[in-house]
């Protein structure tokens, strides 16, 4: 009888211990794919982040071309008017060198000023010229105007859509070489220079 209870207390001691429960196949699939999906998102929200701001900047840059492309045609219209209105005054600018080409000024009383000329050398390094105009008054200083370097092909067009004062209180244009930016007083001598007549 001892025999077989301890037998039996030996059968229950080395009976087998419970073990947890393997997680299902399905659920390891639907964790990797959740991942998988996760992964997916935030790629593609870079990739639709970066293709945002690429359209951004592109729109920014076709505004800002189309702007300068309105503000060229102002300026060309009211270039335009200057140089029809029968009211304009023609004034001759020659250069001190005569190898220098000669330059054209056309002044409105209503739409302002234009002085063009052709095969300009640029000034050199960040040189650029700069017009004046010279008052009637006796002793008036200098009225400074625009700056302009000729553009590559040695072109001059500047236009001054309104000058300080009117053709009638001028006695003279010059133009000459001064730092870029412009002086608030000419720093050489003019190198063209063109009387303000009368009609």
């Amino acid at each position: 009888m001892r025999t077989a209870s301890t037998e039996g207390a030996a059968t229950k001691t080395q009976a087998p211990a419970r073990t947890r429960p393997a997680v299902p196949l399905w659920m390891c699939s639907a964790v990797v794919a959740a991942l998988l999906f996760a992964f997916y998102n935030a790629h593609e929200a870079r990739v639709t982040k970066t293709t945002i701001q690429q359209t951004r900047t592109a729109l920014e840059k076709q505004i800002e071309l189309q702007r300068e492309s309105a503000r060229e045609m102002v300026l060309a219209r009211r270039e335009a008017l200057v140089l029809t209105d029968a009211k304009s005054l023609k004034i001759a600018m020659p250069a001190g060198n005569k190898d220098l080409p000669m330059l054209q000024a056309t002044w409105s009383p209503e739409f302002g000023l234009v002085i063009s000329g052709q095969r300009l050398a640029p000034p050199p390094g960040n040189r650029t010229l700069q017009l004046w105009l010279i008052p009637k008054a006796t002793g008036g200083k200098a009225i400074p105007s625009l700056t302009l370097r000729p553009g590559p092909d040695g072109e001059f067009d500047l236009l001054v859509a309104n000058p300080p004062d009117s053709p009638g209180a001028i006695k003279a244009l010059a133009i000459s070489e001064e730092a870029d930016g412009g002086s608030p007083q000419p720093t050489t001598t003019p190198i063209w220079v063109g009387a303000v007549g009368t009609k």
